[in-house]
């Protein structure tokens, strides 16, 4: 399974989920490890559209473009109609759901709904299972984001 993650440039080599650690996200608490992708390079970019803090335009960061692939076996699926009709507003229900995966060790990835486009999906990937290591970067290039978006 290919996955994308689009990241600043200084953090295009750190798989240690150590930003997730630091501030929590949508599917993990702060003090949690994770690594955030998404299935397609659009929702990419909109996800870091709508956790940019406000800014001049002109200092936007420079981005990578990661290719990530995933053995199949070890992706976990989130039902999404099992989730609580106001999941998305809820970021503590949500947060318990992924440091459930997380620390359960189950899979490698939870493949989750985003928020921002439920009908997509997300993954969380958990940079201490056993065999994390078994994920690579099939392609990292330099990538721009449209200053329009911002």
């Amino acid at each position: 399974m290919i996955v994308y993650r689009l990241v600043r440039s200084i953090y295009k080599d750190d798989f240690s989920g150590h930003g997730a650690f630091l501030y929590g996200g949508r599917w993990n608490s702060k003090g949690v490890p994770a690594v955030y992708c998404s299935e397609c390079i659009s929702l990419a970019a909109l996800e870091i559209v709508v956790n940019y803090s406000k800014g001049s335009v002109s200092l936007l960061p420079s981005y990578h473009l990661l290719e990530i692939e995933i053995p199949d076996n070890m992706v976990l699926e989130l039902d999404f109609s099992a989730l609580k009709k106001s999941w998305q507003r809820d970021t503590e229900y949500s947060q318990y759901i992924g440091d459930q995966f997380l620390q359960s060790n189950a899979a490698i990835a939870l493949k989750v709904s985003s928020a921002v486009i439920p009908e997509e999906s997300n993954f969380l990937l958990n940079p201490h299972h056993k065999h994390f290591g078994d994920i690579s970067v099939k392609r990292s290039r330099a990538y721009d984001l449209d200053h329009r978006l911002f």
